[in-house]
């Protein structure tokens, strides 16, 4: 009898340990080297504000689109090297619903066509396994590439660390091993009809990690973006930074650490800088990396006085610091103003409006110098990572754009995202073209921007909840 119930004890501690250790193991996975990194600033005048825009106008859809066309001059204009980051790379979608321009077609006949005309050229393509679903099969356009010449880098996710520890621990311990190819029999969740895939890829999938980032490089000039060359998120609205000088050497050394982490072969190519570096020139620009991008957002939230403004236009939002320090701000008199996507539309599927209205809703109700506005999206993303933040007394404006969502897992290490800050004086033609784009979508001018908080103004106890517990748990795709 005692030796049965030692045998039964033994069980249960057995089946305890195979059910902690793998929650232990995620939660202890550090951040890779190279990773949640700051440049300095370095000093230049030779940049832009680029941006796009999908709005309605007397009835009908306007589309203002201006990013892709910019990063393919950029790309025809190189003559010594390309290194392009891009997060979503793919057009798959259910092309029987609508059809969208060939935005990932185009970016790619124009690194084929860099290539074939300079063979010798280095261009590399780093993006995410989310287009090769995960390992389940290879993207056509990543496999012309290869075909052409481009080198391409698919991001090795497991070596970053794992947002969502109560999935990805078990999947390090009993299925990552196993990988990702082989027999797939599972409808694809992008298109309709599209290649198949299999159970492993659809639980790599929900360890929900990425490279987000969306960087274009060459030995010419850099840009920076929120916008992916997807073909469904074409009409997505977003903005971008393009510009030359020393922080290309900066931003280029960032990417060879990702290349590093992936395995991939480092291309020998670098930026001769010109010892432009800064301390209190203007305008100067840095370099931020995932966790470096909350220390910069936080910061200039908390540096933020009575009279000073904050303008943020934003995708996600949900980082329970950020809202905090955001909440704070407006208590002490600095002017808030949250221009936000409604969460109701991803590529034909809608959305419960998470986790922007229930944060945003709650934000406004508990401090009321915040005022939030909803884009009036049409089937498309506000797919904008932006924060303003004009110092009166200072006579100074910051910027903090690029991939980065305001969530737990863009702000916190877990997925790689790239930013640049600018500071400039108030007066520079630059912060005066931001915030007339702020107050162009906000007070909608010319068109139908934005929409009062009221239009999608969320209260459920439930939903409050529920965003709350997916944010702390990583148990949601932002």
């Amino acid at each position: 009898m005692a030796t049965k119930k030692r045998n039964k004890t033994i069980i249960y501690i057995i089946i305890l340990l195979l059910l902690l250790i793998p929650l232990f193991i995620s939660l202890g996975i550090k951040a890779p080297e190279g990773t949640s990194y700051s440049s300095e600033y370095y000093h230049t005048d030779d940049f832009s504000f680029i941006y796009d825009l999908s709005y309605m106008k007397d009835g009908e859809a306007v589309r203002e689109l201006n990013i892709l066309d910019e990063k393919l001059r950029v790309i025809s204009e190189a003559e010594e090297y390309i290194i392009a980051d891009l997060f979503l790379f793919n057009d798959e979608y259910n092309k029987e619903k609508q059809e969208y321009p060939k935005s990932v077609g185009k970016v790619t006949d124009a690194l084929i066509s860099k290539k074939l005309a300079n063979p010798d050229m280095p261009i590399v393509l780093i993006t995410d396994p989310i287009n090769n679903f995960y390992g389940a099969y290879e993207q056509e356009y990543i496999t012309k590439l290869k075909a052409a010449g481009v080198q391409v880098v698919i991001t090795e996710l497991d070596k970053l660390r794992d947002s969502n520890p109560l999935l990805s621990g078990y999947y390090r311990c009993y299925t990552s091993w196993m990988g990702t190819k082989g027999a797939c029999w599972l409808p694809n969740f992008f298109e309709k009809g599209a290649h198949k895939v299999n159970l492993r890829s659809v639980i790599k999938l929900a360890n929900f990690k990425a490279n987000h980032r969306k960087v274009v490089i060459t030995d010419k000039e850099a840009i920076v973006s929120s916008a992916n060359p997807h073909d469904p998120s074409s009409y997505h609205s977003n903005i971008a930074i393009r510009f030359k000088g020393d922080l290309i050497g900066d931003l280029l050394e960032s990417e060879k650490n990702v290349i590093r982490l992936s395995d991939g072969e480092v291309p020998d190519v670098g930026y001769v800088k010109q010892n432009n570096s800064a301390d209190g020139d203007v305008p100067k620009l840095r370099v931020v990396t995932e966790l470096q991008i909350f220390n910069a957002l936080l910061d200039n939230i908390s540096r933020a006085k009575e009279g000073d403004d904050i303008k943020l236009a934003i995708f996600y939002i949900s980082d329970f610091d950020i809202l905090d320090a955001l909440g704070e701000a407006a208590d002490r008199g600095v002017n808030v103003k949250i221009i936000a996507d409604p969460n109701k539309d991803a590529f034909g599927i809608e959305k419960n409006g998470s986790p922007n209205r229930s944060a945003l809703c709650a934000l406004a109700r508990d401090h009321e110098n915040i005022e939030v506005r909803w884009f009036a999206t049409n089937g498309e993303q506000y797919h904008g990572k932006t924060a303003l933040f004009n110092y009166k007394n200072e006579g100074e404006t910051r910027v903090v754009l690029g991939s980065s969502n305001f969530t737990r897992r863009n702000l916190k290490g877990f997925n790689l995202e790239t930013d640049v800050e600018v500071i400039m004086n108030r007066d520079d033609e630059r912060a005066k073209e931001i915030n007339a784009y702020f107050e162009r979508i906000s007070e909608n001018k010319d068109g139908i921007y934005t929409l009062p908080i009221e239009d999608y103004y969320e209260d459920s106890v439930f939903k409050n909840i529920l965003w709350r517990l997916q944010e702390a748990t990583g148990l949601c795709s932002w």
